[in-house]
């Protein structure tokens, strides 16, 4: 990944700039990242209809921070072939997207090739990924097992193969910019895979107002460690603030605090049944953007933070978040902090249901 923009020029062309290895190194560990989106599709290249897809993933991908140049649409077959070769052989290593996504040739047409061409082109496969996908996809629409496609690391790039359709973009995209970090971080060899690498920056994190490291941390190289986002997910299972808790802990850090958030019977006096949170398709990639902001103010921690969408009942737990570090103060400090920024960024609503028969939106 290059410093500079990925312009459109590198397409089948001249590339419009000249990044070497090790700043595409250390900005891949920074958790901005360069895609490009290639749509396979023989009637939208020639224009028979308008492709919904390609726009879909584009807007998700610079939704979540990172560079993506407009979605490049071609016919499937040889020119989706070539457009891959380009792209993550022909162009010079440090030219090349970090996420390649390629929407549409997934299915049992004739033509529907994407996931035999991708084939040729990747190094080391990864089904979970596509599995986890297929599930995401299945919680929608009864066919999404259908869909054939492929996951990969070409090189020092993620591909992704997606249905063309704008839902299973949705779906699929829900499923892989939460996972940038933790891939890059691995194809740097960081074993301890988070969102910032010590071994590509060793500057501390910047600490927000009335926090002073030294005097609440010690001079460990743990404590003063770039800190990781161990997990940031929504979802719709119950929630288990213990096995959040153990998430976030490892052998280096010495405290860990835990928020639960609780749904009361009672609100501003009335009595309430029951409660539906609805989440916004980007929430899962602003709660993890929201826990890397939080975890590059604080050095040293381990965070982990989970959000339940759906139908709850009195009593049910709506958000764990755990933070834990070497020492009680930091680890409370930065559990305040992702708690209350959680509530203010992440896209989440949720609907009262009162005693009384009526219901209300709360935070809309």
């Amino acid at each position: 990944m290059s410093d500079q923009p990925f312009d459109q020029n590198t397409i089948m062309g001249t590339p419009a700039v000249d990044a070497d290895h090790s700043s595409r190194r250390h900005a891949e560990v920074s958790g901005t990242y360069r895609a490009v989106v290639l749509v396979a599709s023989t009637r939208a290249a020639a224009g028979r209809y308008p492709d919904k897809s390609g726009p879909t993933a584009v807007s998700m991908i610079r939704e979540a921070g990172h560079e993506c140049v407009d979605p490049i649409v071609v016919a499937d077959g040889e020119p989706l072939r070539a457009q891959m070769q380009h792209f993550l052989r022909d162009l010079p290593v440090g030219q090349r997207p970090d996420l390649l996504v390629t929407s549409g040739g997934t299915g049992l047409m004739p033509d529907d090739l994407t996931p035999e061409l991708t084939r040729e082109f990747l190094d080391r496969q990864l089904p979970g990924v596509m599995h986890a996908i297929w599930a995401a996809g299945l919680e929608h629409l009864r066919t999404a097992g259908l869909s054939r496609g492929e996951v990969g690391v070409a090189g020092r790039t993620l591909v992704v193969n997606l249905p063309g359709s704008g839902g299973g973009v949705q779906d699929g995209m829900s499923v892989v910019l939460p996972l940038l970090d933790h891939v890059f971080q691995q194809l740097n060899g960081h074993r301890d895979a988070g969102h910032r690498s010590p071994a590509a920056d060793e500057s501390v994190a910047t600490p927000v107002a009335g926090f002073q490291p030294s005097g609440v941390q010690g001079d460990h190289p743990v404590d003063r460690a770039n800190s990781v986002v161990v997990s940031a997910r929504v979802t719709e299972e119950p929630l288990d603030a213990a096995t959040v808790q153990a998430t976030a802990a490892s052998e280096t850090t010495g405290a860990v605090v835990g928020f639960s958030g609780l749904i009361r019977n009672h609100d501003a006096g009335r009595s309430v049944t029951e409660l539906d949170y609805t989440a916004h398709p980007t929430a899962s990639t602003v709660l993890q953007r929201v826990c890397e902001e939080v975890s590059q103010e604080f050095p040293g921690v381990r965070v982990v933070a989970e959000h339940r969408i759906g139908r709850l009942g009195v009593g049910d737990s709506a958000m764990e978040v755990a933070v834990a570090a070497s020492h009680r103060k930091i680890a409370f400090q930065v559990c305040d902090a992702l708690v209350d920024r959680i509530k203010e960024r992440v896209p989440i609503w949720k609907e009262q249901h009162l005693e009384d028969g009526t219901h209300e939106w709360v935070n809309l």
